[in-house]
């Protein structure tokens, strides 16, 4: 079978398909990227051409193949204390201000942090790791941390909390030596377990409103770089919609989304609150 590269009416056809379930428009120099990610699936399942790939995701529309078709095609890079200025933030402003409001009973002793699109879970075990350095002072709280992505395969990751070495390269030698354990012939790192019960993840699509209570702080950085015009107001509107009032959005430096969140007050270049 003559599985090359895709013509580019198939091209097309794949990348309206993509666009419409993720929201992520590929752009034209994207078709030998696109042809060898789906190509390794054709060969997984033994199917002769990208045609009756393309029919088995559009005419059977197989859950679970679905979600091998969006793994194959999302790409997902991301590491520990990524961007060190925004947890620096986290850490040293906004839980001592969330802290201070509830010793004043301005708000409930109870925090909800959102890392959406978290890939394969680093930025919520940072978050996680930021509020065990200084969980005597939320001793008794009502805390949750909730990771969630497209990829049904990285939240599987995730939740097992396994990493390569390059994950860590921002991570000190001090918090890898407290949070970590590193793996057998140096193959990698482990979280530790305790960090692993603080965190929870689940599957979700950002062009679909986050069902639940509202959060505190939702993290949402560098997701936005496939996605146009359209796809990034629906997503960024769920995501304002998810914040508290007084909430704060950390958004990334690539993401280009800054003329959409007006309804925010914008605090530095990546704090965004969501107003009382």
């Amino acid at each position: 079978m003559d599985l090359t590269k895709l013509t580019p009416e198939e091209f097309d056809r794949f990348r309206t398909f993509i666009y419409g379930e993720t929201g992520i428009r590929l752009a034209d120099g994207k078709i030998t990227l696109l042809s060898n990610r789906i190509r390794r699936r054709l060969r997984q399942l033994d199917i002769g051409s990208f045609e009756d790939y393309y029919n088995l995701l559009t005419q059977k529309k197989l859950p679970r193949e679905l979600e091998h078709f969006i793994d194959a095609v999302t790409t997902n890079e991301t590491h520990f204390f990524r961007t060190g200025g925004h947890f620096e933030w986290f850490t040293d402003s906004f839980l001592p201000t969330i802290g201070a409001q509830a010793a004043e009973k301005r708000r409930p002793k109870s925090l909800r942090i959102w890392s959406a699109a978290c890939s394969s879970g680093e930025e919520l075990y940072t978050l996680a790791i930021c509020l065990d350095e200084v969980r005597h002072q939320f001793a008794g709280w009502d805390i949750s941390l909730l990771g969630s992505d497209i990829s049904e395969t990285m939240i599987s990751a995730a939740r097992k909390g396994i990493f390569p070495n390059r994950s860590l390269d921002q991570t000190t030698d001090e918090r890898r030596s407290r949070y970590f354990a590193e793996l057998p012939d140096q193959a990698g790192w482990s979280i530790r377990p305790r960090l692993i019960s603080m965190c929870e993840f689940q599957r979700h699509n950002l062009l679909t409103p986050m069902p639940g209570d509202k959060f505190d702080c939702i993290f949402i950085r560098n997701v936005f770089i496939y996605f146009d015009r359209k796809s990034k107001q629906t997503a960024v509107q769920n995501l304002i919609h998810s914040l508290a009032p007084g909430g704060s959005l950390v958004v990334g430096p690539a993401d280009g989304i800054y003329d959409l969140l007006g309804e925010l007050n914008k605090k530095t270049t990546f704090l965004y609150v969501k107003p009382h």
